[in-house]
């Protein structure tokens, strides 16, 4: 909830335009004379408006108001047609969207019919190799040490099983 005073100063303009319910207005009126802020920042916006007043209005090109009045009618136009066409553009995101998945889906049953299905082993090389892939994991594994302990050697460290 705003502050009294953040409160007052939003209204400020309205009520030194006079266009506020005469209950607003006395509650403003309540709060200027108590506090010293928001009569000052009111001071401010009544010499500001003073300052506009007096300056001189520039000069207005013939037709401005025939232009600005045909703008503000295209505008609203364009406001009704886009309005008209808000459920044909949705309608077109969810063709969109299920043509999108449906070409997804597609294109993947493709590529796993072209890649071929995980099929078993056909030759006895094969079979053997395919019990055996775990061995052959832990062989990397093994040469991973075997890299680590030839790095010990020749830095003279320890090894490790050698017991020291």
């Amino acid at each position: 909830m705003p502050s009294p005073c953040q409160w007052v100063r939003g209204v400020l303009a309205a009520y030194l335009a006079g266009e506020m319910t005469p209950s607003t207005a006395r509650a403003v009126r309540r709060h200027l004379a108590h506090c010293q802020a928001c009569r000052a920042h009111a001071r401010l916006l009544e010499e500001s408006w003073r300052l506009l007043d007096e300056a001189p209005a520039a000069p207005v090109r013939s037709g401005f108001t025939g232009r600005m009045m045909a703008r503000i009618v295209e505008e609203k136009e364009l406001q009704a047609l886009e309005a008209r066409l808000r459920p044909h553009r949705l309608r077109r995101q969810i063709v969109s969207s299920v043509l999108g998945l449906a070409a997804g889906l597609v294109l993947g049953f493709a590529m796993y019919g072209w890649t071929g299905f995980v099929r078993a082993p056909n030759s006895p090389v094969e079979c053997e190799v395919s019990r055996n892939v775990t061995f052959l994991e832990d062989m990397d594994l093994l040469d991973e040490v075997a890299v680590i302990e030839a790095m010990d050697r020749l830095k003279g460290g320890p090894l490790p099983g050698d017991g020291a």
